[in-house]
């Protein structure tokens, strides 16, 4: 009997250290996995070829989970009295996806970040300043959190006394896509829900009133081809996708690029020796962590016809997971690919913000933060370990990775 057999995505076990159980996925690229009830991608060239053919693999409803695990009945009473949730950018496909996607692309291209660059690197160093001088930090809570949230606070133009808040509904908005939660918490993350929409349309009212220079006002003034803005049910779905991408996955690169830098050490040097200036191996540090790390592991699509993928027939309605993390360890695409490499020469091609048309809309914004995070983390620090008592455990999640907590000493440099 194989590994994959034995096991499951949903084993926490599997989901602690995952890499062997990649190994042994990308041994059958395309799996059906009978205990849970869908097919798993799990190499490079194949998850590319389903990115791409958007009408094979379509993503329209493609992230829910209620057919899996249904909410419970309290959950779903509360979620019916929300504004729906409709399709606009990750659950969704062309011609739709791409009238939304081109309204909010512009805050997110490159020359857009440049205009944030000194903003992040001052939020980086006034989030350090709250710890270097205790020589401890507890990295998830008092670094990888703050810098993103607060980030998307100034970039949304809210208070940043409310991104607590934001912390709290970006948990509430993903935990159910893990399939790993209790009833109980489904209840609790219904009403979180509810008190996202509550204040987002707050905000957004705001703007149409006194509109600013910020990301909401954005979204409230943006039309598309035929001058048409976005509804209200629109709105509401950008704000949570950009509420969690914005910070949930970007916090879990962060605690785990430097649980990756304490672990490997000549490659943290490498990083302390560049030049100062010079930020190429600090960005491909941050994406050899989005690589090895995947804090977004995998998202799904519907087969939307019968058709035939390396051989194995799939059946028009099967649902796909498409597993990023495995996909970014293929040896056919990566020499060493378990291997942290400060100066891999392909880092950069990674799936960890997916691809195709659905490549992720922060990327720039993330890649941004995690390269001034890490460059300036390492040249304000010294000595850099784990502190005692450290069980480097992750939160249960089937789609998702990150550390629930991780205590580190230093000294300040």
């Amino acid at each position: 009997m194989s590994l994959i057999t034995e096991k499951s995505l949903a084993d926490l076990e599997v989901q602690e250290c995952p890499a062997e159980y990649y190994q042994a996925l990308q041994e059958q690229p395309i799996y059906y996995d009978e205990r849970l009830g869908f097919y798993i991608c799990s190499t490079y060239h194949l998850m590319r070829q389903i990115l791409r053919d958007t009408d094979t693999f379509s993503s329209v409803g493609s992230q829910t989970m209620d057919d899996i695990k249904p909410p419970p009945a309290e959950a779903a009473a509360i979620r019916a009295r929300a504004v729906p949730m409709v399709n606009t950018l990750v659950t969704n496909d062309p011609p739709s996806h791409t009238r939304v996607r081109k309204m909010m692309d512009d805050p997110f291209r490159p020359r857009s970040i440049e205009r944030w660059t000194g903003a992040i690197r001052e939020i980086v160093n006034d989030t350090i300043d709250g710890f270097i001088r205790a020589g401890t930090c507890e990295v998830v809570d008092q670094f990888a959190v703050p810098i993103p949230i607060t980030v998307i606070a100034d970039l949304l133009g809210v208070s940043r006394g409310d991104a607590p808040k934001f912390k709290a509904w970006s948990d509430a908005a993903v935990e159910p896509l893990g399939m790993m939660i209790s009833d109980e918490r489904q209840v609790v993350c219904a009403e979180l829900f509810m008190e996202f929409q509550e204040y987002f349309i707050g905000e957004l009212e705001a703007r149409k009133d006194k509109p600013r220079d910020d990301l909401l006002t954005h979204v409230v003034q943006s039309v598309d081809a035929a001058g048409e803005p976005l509804n209200l049910a629109e709105k509401l779905s950008v704000c949570s996708q950009i509420l969690v991408a914005g910070n949930e996955t970007t916090t879990n690169a962060l605690a785990a690029g430097v649980q990756l830098l304490i672990e490997n050490p000549k490659q943290l040097q490498q990083l302390v020796e560049g030049d100062d200036a010079d930020y190429r191996r600090a960005r491909t540090f941050a994406n050899e962590v989005l690589r090895l790390e995947s804090p977004v592991q995998g998202l799904f699509r519907i087969v939307a016809r019968d058709t035939e993928l390396n051989g194995v027939a799939l059946p028009k309605g099967a649902r796909i997971m498409v597993r990023f993390a495995a996909a970014n360890r293929d040896p056919e695409k990566y020499s060493a690919p378990d291997q942290l490499d400060v100066c891999r020469h392909n880092a950069g091609t990674h799936l960890g913000f997916g691809a195709g048309i659905h490549h992720c809309l922060g990327a720039n914004l993330a890649r941004e933060e995690l390269t001034q995070a890490f460059h300036i983390l390492v040249r304000r620090t010294r000595n850099l370990a784990f502190a005692e008592d450290n069980n480097f455990s992750h939160h249960p999640n089937m789609l998702l990775r990150g550390l629930k907590r991780l205590d580190v000493t230093f000294e300040a440099a």
